[in-house]
């Protein structure tokens, strides 16, 4: 769906869709989420929702995308890059807007959403270490560790209804990816 200027009613109903969906993934897979049943649990019509989007993949594409803006809003005008690593202080924002969303981001990141969108979402805000020391190949396997141990990490982190502080969280992702797991030994 195009960003355009849209009055108050669909924004609504466009707010409306994305709830009913975030709840519904809290339960099930997104394959398993029709368009009728969100339509159904919506209280919209099926033409309302085919007005806007394609099919569920296209609004769960749609609140993924805004939820990275919305981070990258909220992180103000600091400059991503894929050459400098994230620091702690902007993991740790990260972490508390996401907490402040924490439906939202239990959601996105679940198991019961779709593979690529967490990649997105992960790739997009998280910004990973470069590796650019080691070969591709070898850069490319210590990214995808990073990127589904972070993903692991958030996963139990929401389940568990986030306990240690967004600050402590970062803590532990920073120092897992800098310095590995053993670090933890001491």
């Amino acid at each position: 769906m195009d960003k355009v200027k849209i009055d108050r009613r669909v924004k609504l109903t466009i707010l409306i869709l994305q709830e009913t969906l975030i709840e519904c993934m809290q339960e099930n897979h997104i394959s398993k989420i029709s368009v009728k049943q969100l339509c159904e649990k919506a209280d919209i019509n099926r033409s309302t929702f085919y007005a806007h989007f394609q099919d569920q993949y296209d609004l769960l594409n749609y609140t993924c995308n805004e939820a990275i803006e919305n981070v990258k809003k909220h992180l103000g005008k600091q400059q991503f890059s894929d050459k400098k690593p994230i620091s702690h202080q902007t993991l740790t924002r990260i972490l508390e807007y996401a907490k402040e969303n924490a439906d939202l981001f239990k959601a996105l990141l679940s198991e019961n959403c779709d593979l690529d969108i967490q990649r997105k979402i992960m790739n997009e805000v998280m910004v990973y270490y470069p590796y650019a020391e080691y070969d591709e190949r070898t850069s490319n396997y210590l990214s995808a560790f990073g990127l589904f141990g972070c993903i692991s990490i958030l996963q139990i982190w929401f389940k568990d209804g986030m306990p240690e502080s967004p600050s402590k969280l970062s803590e532990i992702i920073m120092q897992a990816i800098d310095k590995g797991i053993t670090s933890f030994n001491s």
